[in-house]
């Protein structure tokens, strides 16, 4: 059960939260920042809710870095009455990434970050301690090795891909995981999740049914997914299970699609998807899920609500900018989906389209991650340029590391001192060089 602390200066996000009984809920809201700091250093606390107006003797960030000096391990999320690319780039480098505008953040959003899992970026200090000491004290010893590198990969990161029919959407998922496993320390799973048409098993050239599965099921309906629903409803599925349905490409593991209409109307459901991801989350560091373009199928919306990041993919043509620009619409504001976990990748670039600065427009608040060429030989590169947009941590010799001092190689973020003038009574950051 997570412990959480709300610090916003009122009674009211502390008031919805008590209605959930899975949150060990500190009583009051905290209204001042020593307040924050004293339960802070007393109590193990997981989760900390707090404005950026919290009254205090501190400037906000001074007290963000007293907040994790005290414990490096609490998620913090920030609600601010106004956000600037400069502020939100600190918070960033602070390993914050729930980071909301007051007068449009929902109840939901914030229940939303608390059930999400701990982003992929672990914190730099945590890190850089770990080589700090393992560089003075086991520097010869094989097994630090392989503890220390451990250590520093990044756990975990439930990555959706989604967007409009026709896109490429399938591709993109096998050729990113392909891609993030060559690069990185991690064990990645794939999740065909297109319930209605999944196709993953024939992007990969694998066998859409896992082997040595003795159970009975119709031809069309073979794959690992209904396999893994079938056992869940005879309450037979565990981690163990879990495993021996998944198949192996030589780079990543595969839980394939069903692609029988019957069991996406009569079968599948969201409690199905809860227990396969519960069970992947124990293995996997990364788990990719590539999700159908059909918005009226229970297992697009759900695994959007599931995702730490969202990778929207479309074309640079009108048709596919207006088909995105109306799916995001209804994923924000129907869905409740929150605007920060969303990027844009741009798959099938042709040269005479429409250009990435026209679409970074029309899609103002979204990032644009990366861009895929139609016919491109050397697409890796591509996919290499999307992961370096995401803080992942490269797959290099960590004798390497250790001896090269290139320490920023694998510490996503470094500490500022901020100093300045508040911009006005109670603000929170401003002149922020």
């Amino acid at each position: 059960m997570k412990r959480i602390i709300t610090a916003m200066g009122n009674t009211t996000l502390n008031n919805e939260l008590k209605k959930y009984s899975e949150y060990d809920l500190n009583e009051n809201d905290l209204f001042y920042q020593d307040a924050v700091i004293d339960v802070v250093t007393t109590e193990n606390i997981d989760i900390l809710v707090v404005s950026g107006l919290l009254q205090g003797q501190f400037e906000f960030l001074d007290f963000i870095d007293k907040i994790q000096k005290y414990n490096n391990t609490i998620r913090i999320i920030v609600v601010m009455d106004e956000i600037n690319t400069s502020a939100e780039r600190k918070l960033k480098e602070r390993g914050i990434v729930d980071i909301f505008l007051d007068e449009n953040v929902q109840i939901l959003d914030i229940i939303d970050a608390i059930n999400r899992e701990e982003p992929i970026i672990k914190k730099a200090e945590q890190v850089k301690e770990e080589i700090s000491r393992y560089e003075k004290e086991h520097l010869h010893d094989k097994n630090q090795i392989e503890y220390v590198k451990e250590k520093v990969v990044q756990k975990q990161e439930i990555i959706v891909v989604s967007g409009i029919n026709g896109a490429g959407k399938s591709t993109v998922t096998a050729n990113f995981s392909k891609t993030l496993s060559s690069k990185t320390h991690s064990r990645v799973l794939v999740i065909d999740l297109d319930t209605l048409s999944g196709n993953i098993d024939e992007i990969l050239r694998i066998d859409k049914v896992p082997q040595n599965v003795e159970m009975i099921l119709d031809e069309n309906k073979k794959c690992g997914l209904n396999y893994a629903v079938e056992l869940i409803s005879k309450n037979r599925f565990d981690v163990n299970v879990f495993e021996e349905l998944i198949i192996n490409t030589g780079e990543v593991d595969v839980l394939t699609g069903n692609t029988s209409l019957h069991y996406c109307q009569n079968v599948l459901n969201e409690s199905h998807y809860n227990k396969i991801l519960e069970c992947a989350k124990e293995i996997y560091d990364f788990i990719v899920i590539d999700t159908s373009s059909n918005i009226f199928l229970d297992s697009t919306r759900w695994a959007m609500q599931q995702a730490s990041r969202i990778f929207f993919v479309i074309e640079n043509n009108y048709i596919s900018i207006k088909k995105a620009d109306q799916f995001i619409d209804i994923i924000t504001n129907l869905w409740g989906i929150w605007k920060n976990k969303l990027n844009i990748v741009i798959n099938k670039e042709i040269l005479n389209g429409i250009e990435v600065e026209v679409i970074r427009k029309i899609f103002d608040g979204y990032d644009v991650i990366g861009k895929i060429r139609m016919g491109e030989e050397r697409q890796e590169l591509s996919y290499s340029k999307i992961l370096e947009k995401i803080n992942y941590i490269p797959k290099t010799s960590f004798l390497d590391k250790i001896f090269s001092r290139k320490y920023q190689d694998i510490i996503p973020f470094r500490r500022f001192s901020v100093r300045g003038e508040r911009k006005k009574e109670g603000g929170v950051f401003a002149n922020v060089n």
